[in-house]
C-alpha cells in the first residue's frame, strides 16, 4: 500500500528484485489506479466519473475523498499500464493480477515472480516514459 506514497516506485521494485532469490515472489497491494485518485469523482456510488488526468502520472493533492490524508499530503498517481510496466522493466514476470472492492474496485493486487535463471536487466530499471 505504498506505491502512491513514494516519488519513484521504480526504485522500490528494483530493490525488491535485488533482494529476492530466483523464483521469489513480490506481492503488491495498493490503491487501484483506475478508480481512485484525484481524477475520479466518487460522490455518486452508482456512477463513478473519471475526469481528465487519469493518463498523466503525477503528484497530486486532489482526492476522491476528504476523509483521509491524500487531500492534505498528496499522492503519486500512476496509470495502470505505467504501474504494470514498472514491474516488467524491473525484470519481474507478472504472475497474477486481482482487483478488490465492491461494486467498483478500489484495490489492485499484483503478484510478480523473479524468474529462475539468468535474466538480462539493468542495475536500475529505466525511467518511465
Amino acid at each position: 500500500m505504498i506505491h502512491t506514497d513514494v516519488p519513484d516506485y521504480r526504485i522500490v521494485l528494483g530493490e525488491a528484485w535485488r533482494v529476492l532469490a530466483p523464483g521469489g515472489r513480490f506481492v503488491h497491494i495498493g490503491v487501484h489506479p483506475c478508480f481512485c485518485g484525484g481524477f475520479v469523482d466518487r460522490t455518486d456510488p452508482e456512477a463513478i466519473v473519471v475526469r481528465p488526468g487519469y493518463l498523466n502520472g503525477h503528484w497530486t493533492k486532489e482526492s476522491w475523498t476528504d476523509q483521509g490524508v491524500r487531500d492534505k499530503v498528496g499522492a503519486v498517481h500512476l496509470p495502470l499500464p505505467t504501474l504494470l510496466q514498472l514491474f516488467v522493466d524491473a525484470g519481474f514476470a507478472l504472475d497474477g493480477i486481482r482487483e478488490g472492492g465492491d461494486p467498483i474496485p478500489t484495490v489492485l493486487a499484483v503478484r510478480a515472480l523473479k524468474p529462475d535463471g539468468l535474466i538480462a536487466r539493468t542495475a536500475h530499471p529505466p525511467e518511465p516514459a
